[in-house]
């Protein structure tokens, strides 16, 4: 028979170890999660960074439509580039939020990032409308552009401020996205 003073401290030691081991088990699986909440929220912050990037370039060349400075034909292939490649970051946006709990940023991201596609659509209706050869379409036209472009440029606006949210949720600060002017 096994002496009490080798069993009790034999039962004590594998009693801490497996404390240790369920401490160890929790941190890691902890550390993980917390380890692709910041991989999100830092791809976010990336897809709202290049939708802002994106959105100020086509702003400048829906601006110069709106003022009769290009002609509107000039702006088509800019205006489908950005239409695809805002639908890209919706998906990517969209994506993001795949975990059990979908955090509220990333669904306004990708609302946000909706909201700047209709404006492209908007845009489009309105330079279509512009290069026809109805008269009488060119003052709605020139509307629908101008509405277009002011709903672009507050997509942008809400896409940026989504952005410094999500950054200050992930601790960087709101002054980690460095956000700058289009026109500067």
């Amino acid at each position: 028979m096994p002496d009490a003073g080798v069993i009790v401290p034999l039962a004590i030691f594998f009693a801490v170890g497996l404390a240790v081991a369920w401490v160890v088990w929790r941190v890691v699986l902890v550390g993980g999660q917390l380890r692709r909440e910041a991989q999100r929220q830092r791809a976010a912050i990336e897809i709202a960074r290049r939708a802002d990037q994106s959105l100020s370039e086509l702003a400048v060349i829906v601006d110069e439509v709106r003022r009769r400075k290009v002609d509107p034909e000039v702006a088509e292939p800019d205006l489908r580039a950005t239409a695809e490649t805002m639908q890209r970051f919706s998906a990517e946006a969209s994506s993001l939020g795949q975990a059990a709990i979908t955090p509220s940023f990333h669904a306004g991201l990708a609302a946000e990032i909706e909201r700047a596609e209709r404006a492209i659509e908007l845009i489009e209706h309105g330079r279509g409308m512009l290069t026809g050869r109805a008269i009488e379409s060119h003052g709605e036209g020139e509307t629908a552009v101008k509405r277009g472009y002011l709903n672009l440029l507050h997509a942008r606006e809400a896409i940026r401020a989504c952005a410094d949210e999500i950054a200050a949720i992930s601790g960087n600060g709101a002054g980690a996205t460095s956000w700058r002017r289009p026109d500067r």
